[in-house]
């Protein structure tokens, strides 16, 4: 129960907060929407590339395997992965604050 003595929360504050909170939301929204994105067209590049060994496969080429390992560097992930992790580790940004 309060008590005369302690202070009522100003309406005008509290509305202000309101309002940085929610365009902090609408911030975090976007960059959501943009990694959502960014994963659809992984998905998407990893589809095709998935056809394409199943493709090679199914002919009795040269092994997808070997022939992607024979093109791509030792011990480095491709650029996309590397983006998508560093998009995955900043989507969390989202603090947590009280008036």
């Amino acid at each position: 129960m309060k008590t005369a003595e302690e202070p009522t929360p100003n309406l005008g504050q509290t509305l202000e907060w309101l309002r940085k909170e929610l365009a902090e939301m609408q911030v975090q929204d976007q960059r959501l929407l943009l990694t959502l994105r960014h994963l659809h067209s992984v998905l998407e590049e990893l589809r095709a590339e998935s056809a394409q060994w199943e493709d090679a496969r199914s002919s009795g080429g040269t092994s997808p395997i070997r022939a992607r390992a024979g093109s791509e560097g030792r011990g480095r992930q491709p650029i996309a992965s590397r983006q998508l992790a560093q998009l995955l580790q900043g989507a969390d940004g989202r603090r947590s604050s009280l008036p």
